[in-house]
């Protein structure tokens, strides 16, 4: 039976935060063999927004398992 990979995680800031906020939480989790990234967005305007969370999750690959948490204000 093949070994199953973990989940990739990516975390998506809200509006008072950015994606330092997670600084503390992506070692650990990397540690424990998740693939993961925080997305970076200025929050000047919704398309640009979009554009850099979908550029995030392109990155962690369609055939990975995916989990995204997102960080309430």
């Amino acid at each position: 039976m093949a070994k199953q990979s973990k989940p990739s995680i990516v975390f998506v800031h809200g509006i008072w935060a950015d994606g330092s906020s997670f600084a503390k939480l992506i070692p650990a989790l990397q540690a424990e063999g998740h693939e993961v990234i925080a997305a970076q967005y200025g929050l000047d305007k919704l398309a640009s927004d979009v554009t850099s969370v979908k550029s995030a999750l392109a990155r962690v690959g369609s055939e990975h398992h995916l989990a995204v948490a997102l960080h309430r204000d």
